[in-house]
């Protein structure tokens, strides 16, 4: 392998660790927050979600994508390999359900939260559109970084 081939296996790598920050991270915030009854601590947990996403699970995605699909060809792979096909397949599910799923719901909860942290004090069921569905997505996306893992290291 070229030099400049392990440096681009070592950023993908970088990044899939990376997105991964932001996932589990995001898991732990979610659980939190959905204990508290304060309006303006579901805001700071809404806020903190959002960074979460923004800063870790988004640029780790496409960072990760991107230097995965350069990387199938550069190291030899191709993409008619089963573990390449469902590699790929997985990623760009992830990919779509997070960009048009996962990161509107996240907006209207940040948003949401911060209407209701100014408007009043308690908040027990602050109602967002999607965000039970942007959860329930957000942990699917842990469990397919596993197998993405597991297929990487595999290679089945």
């Amino acid at each position: 392998m070229r030099s400049i081939t392990l440096w681009l296996l070592f950023l993908h790598v970088a990044a899939a660790l990376w997105i991964t920050a932001g996932v589990f991270g995001s898991t732990v915030v979610r659980a939190q927050v959905k204990r508290v009854r304060s309006a303006t601590l579901k805001a700071m947990g809404y806020r903190l979600l959002w960074r979460l996403h923004v800063i870790y699970t988004l640029p780790g995605l496409v960072i990760s994508g991107f230097l995965g699909f350069y990387l199938v060809t550069a190291t030899g792979f191709r993409f008619s390999e089963l573990w390449v096909m469902a590699s790929s397949l997985l990623y760009l599910l992830m990919f779509l359900w997070t960009l048009f799923a996962v990161t509107p719901a996240l907006a209207r909860a940040r948003d949401v939260g911060a209407a209701a942290a100014e408007a009043t004090g308690e908040a027990p069921e602050l109602d967002v559109p999607g965000l039970r569905l942007a959860g329930i997505l957000s942990d699917v996306n842990a469990l397919v970084i596993l197998l993405l893992v597991f297929l990487m290291v595999v290679k089945p």
